[in-house]
């Protein structure tokens, strides 16, 4: 849901004046994530329409993100309302979004292929932002950034041990 995330950076819209999303998506994301009405927060990793509405209301997605308070916040609920998809095969793995608000603006975008495609790689920091967050679940928190620090020298490591200790300690 990069692109929701990009419009709320850029124009930072009320979520409240959205009048309609449209999302044209492809066969994977209309599978993988058709979960329409999530009530348990697991359960928005699997919806469009949750993720798509966290995304235009908070920006980045985090594994905070999917909680029980979260998929059923009254306003996220709302703008899941609003948001109407329909399958396009020839999109793939990308997306291609409208958002109407009450007031006439529109915003328009599309995205061939996702970030984090060899097509479309993350920058260096983007996946720092990533890990860190995944890592946090696991990983000491103090451990983390000294992990970073090992994996930019990697070329300079003598002994994969220094990693490893790092992830466990």
């Amino acid at each position: 849901m990069n692109l929701l995330e990009e419009i709320r950076a850029k124009y930072q819209p009320n979520i409240e004046d959205v009048e309609r999303i449209d999302l044209e998506i492809g066969p994977v994301a209309s599978t993988a994530a058709s979960l329409k009405e999530p009530v348990k927060g697991v359960e928005g990793k699997f919806s469009v329409w949750f993720l798509a509405s966290v995304a235009l209301a908070e920006g980045n997605i985090t594994v905070d993100t999917f909680t029980d308070e979260k998929v059923n916040d009254p306003k996220l609920v709302a703008l899941r309302k609003k948001i109407h998809t329909s399958l396009a095969p020839r999109i793939k793995f990308g997306v291609k979004l409208s958002i109407k608000m009450k007031d006439g603006t529109e915003y328009n975008d599309s995205l061939a292929v996702p970030k984090g495609d060899p097509a479309n790689p993350l920058t260096f920091e983007e996946l720092v932002a990533k890990y860190k967050n995944a890592a946090i679940l696991s990983i000491p928190k103090k451990n983390i950034d000294l992990l970073i620090e090992k994996i930019k020298t990697l070329d300079k490591i003598n002994d994969i041990n220094e990693i490893i200790n790092l992830s466990h300690s």
